[in-house]
């Protein structure tokens, strides 16, 4: 099954592999998904969904990290930022929960990574379909998406 975010990486020559898990719906978590493909947290990679005002923003970060609101709008100039409800993010992204991909999000402002991205050449994103991954080298899928890398995830505290 080819998904759109396939699809459009195809056009553009942008290389990836591939990565299927089966999981329940109701177990999905990206440290799962991380375990499913044994792959470290620290290299699978979340896409949310943010909004400010009407404007929807995309920030990427491991599975194992939280988002910083006040980082993440920082490093985006705006004010203030909210995570999309669920139920909204099929209208605004044009995918559901667990499987929305930071290639081929319909209106988005700006797409952010956590800096943490560079410690990793390769890494793993939704395919944009459940149980689909993506392995993407990181300077390519950077550079597909124009997307910035700023420190937008709450500090862990030891």
């Amino acid at each position: 099954m080819k998904t759109n975010a396939m699809r459009m990486l195809d056009r553009d020559k942008v290389p990836y592999e591939v990565l299927e898990y089966e999981l329940d719906k109701d177990k999905f978590s990206g440290e799962a998904v991380s375990d499913l493909l044994g792959l470290e947290y620290k290299q699978c990679y979340k896409t949310l969904a943010l909004l400010h005002d009407h404007d929807v923003y995309i920030c990427v970060i491991s599975v194992a990290d939280e988002i910083d609101l006040k980082k993440a709008a920082k490093a985006l100039n705006v004010k203030n930022l909210e995570m999309v409800h669920v139920k909204d993010l099929l209208k605004l992204t044009g995918y559901e929960r667990g499987s929305v991909s930071p290639v081929g999000i319909r209106k988005n402002k700006a797409i952010c990574f956590d800096d943490e991205v560079m410690e990793h050449e390769e890494i793993e994103i939704s395919g944009g379909a459940y149980g689909i991954g993506l392995k993407v080298k990181r300077d390519d899928l950077l550079k597909y998406l124009d997307a910035q890398v700023k420190d937008i995830v709450k500090d862990n505290e030891i």
